[in-house]
């Protein structure tokens, strides 16, 4: 009986290490393309970071292409499972609001991973976004929560305006990202250093007080 069990656990222990070998190799891989984009990352580079050879990357992800979307999707599952854990939906419409303005500020401030994959893609017109079908799937919650958020704001007297959900959170992404990804250029223009931690402090009190003002709410 024991060398049954063994044989029966056998597929499981296999199983186990196939995803932890295909989690490291995307691991690997996002750092790769976020760092040299997705013409100058190369294969062999992420198959020696995760410690297989190149056929074992293709058997599990396909194409080179097929693993620069499975790392997109990798980045934005990160941030949209940790947007799932705001409370958007109950309590003060205002302080929803205020959160989701932090939790994205920061995010985007403490991921310059995700934020150079994103760029990286738009440098490429989106051409590997669309391929997807699991980013706009994972994204719809998000832009709901929003909806029904302001719906609650107006319905408690919070909000003075009923703006569209992904028009608000566009401007959201806007006043975390801008900033970062124009440091090097805006920085020179208005004779500031973008990167300063008091300066992005000023910048985060100012995006939340924007948002809150536009929807209704006294600056703070």
């Amino acid at each position: 009986m024991a060398q049954s069990n063994d044989l029966s656990e056998t597929p499981n222990i296999r199983s186990r290490d196939a995803a932890r070998t295909q989690a490291l190799i995307l691991k690997v891989a996002v750092q790769e393309f976020a760092e040299h984009g997705f013409h100058g990352a190369r294969v062999g580079h992420i198959a020696q970071g995760a410690k297989c050879n190149a056929r074992m990357l293709y058997h599990y992800f396909g194409s080179k292409e097929q693993l620069y979307v499975a790392a997109l999707d990798s980045v934005y599952a990160s941030i949209r499972n940790q947007e799932a854990r705001l409370n958007l939906t109950d309590g003060d419409p205002l302080d929803a609001a205020r959160q989701l303005v932090e939790f994205t500020f920061d995010y985007f401030a403490r991921n310059a991973t995700f934020v150079r994959m994103i760029r990286n893609e738009n440098l490429l017109n989106g051409k590997y976004i669309r391929q997807s079908s699991k980013i706009p799937d994972m994204s719809r919650p998000l832009i709901a929560s929003i909806d029904r958020m302001i719906d609650r704001g107006l319905e408690s007297g919070a909000y003075r305006r009923r703006p569209d959900a992904v028009h608000l959170y566009l401007t959201i992404v806007a006043l975390s990202a801008h900033h970062l990804n124009n440091a090097a250029t805006l920085g020179t223009v208005v004779g500031q250093d973008l990167t300063d931690p008091a300066w992005q402090a000023a910048r985060r009190a100012h995006a939340v007080d924007v948002v809150l003002s536009y929807l209704g709410a006294r600056p703070t």
